[in-house]
């Protein structure tokens, strides 16, 4: 056998050991990102048993979250739970830093019942800027409606209360108080589809002076941000406000 053929055996042998490890990478990769179908099983048992005893009635799991790329860190796997009377969505799982079963159902109704009040005072000083300038002067056209809802995942009004507060608080969820009647500070980020305009810091603090007047939230800390119509940031920084 020639040198030459020798030289191409030993690189075709290396780009074929390269190719495998890739395969076998992409293999794993792909994999890790399946949930395992008996961890499933398990949190909905766990959750079904937490439920029984932590809440009257009216809860139903309707899924289970795999957190595949661990952006919780305290959990892999939730269940979903509904509960009927209020109508909100939350998460049931086992918390692995405390050891303990847990659930967000506090925090998810008071986000809820928080961005309901919210927004109409977004909406008020928002609501003729929140469209790109390319598609003109068409909310008052018959299409709004529909317009709107194709925007909403980008025109975006967001309320976030820390997940474990109704744990912090030690609130029956039974009877879950209103977060008008705690001391909290959540934090509410705006998405807009479109670029900075001048107006706009006026029109940002103008809100957060009406809720507190209003009474509708006395502390928190409001973002915004801009993207384009595709999800790209289009200013450096994020206006941010505490108040």
């Amino acid at each position: 056998m020639s040198k030459t053929k020798k030289i191409l055996l030993i690189l075709l042998s290396i780009f074929s050991i390269i190719v495998a490890g890739v395969m076998i990478l992409v293999f794993s990769f792909t994999q890790s990102m399946k949930a395992d179908p008996a961890e499933e099983k398990k949190v909905r048992d766990q959750a079904e048993r937490y439920l029984g005893k932590t809440f009257d009635g009216g809860t139903e799991i309707y899924d289970v979250l795999y957190d595949n790329m661990g952006n919780r860190g305290y959990f892999e796997y939730a269940a979903k739970v509904k509960h009927e009377k209020y109508d909100t969505q939350f998460l049931v799982f086992f918390n692995d830093e405390t050891g303990e079963m847990e659930d967000t159902f506090i925090s998810d109704k008071w986000q809820d019942d928080a961005e309901k009040e919210i927004r109409p005072y977004v909406e008020k000083e928002l609501g003729d800027v929140l469209i790109s300038k390319e598609m003109g002067d068409i909310a008052e056209s018959d299409e709004w409606k529909e317009i709107q809802e194709k925007l909403g995942d980008r025109n975006q009004l967001l309320l976030v209360f820390d997940e474990a507060i109704g744990k912090e608080l030690k609130i029956d969820p039974n009877k879950p108080a209103s977060y008008k009647d705690y001391d909290v500070s959540p934090t509410i980020r705006i998405t807009l589809s479109r670029k900075k305009q001048d107006a706009d810091e006026d029109r940002f603090t103008e809100i957060i002076n009406a809720l507190i007047k209003d009474g509708v939230l006395k502390h928190g800390t409001m973002i915004v941000e801009y993207i384009s119509t595709n999800g790209v940031p289009l200013e450096d920084d994020e206006w941010r406000k505490s108040f």
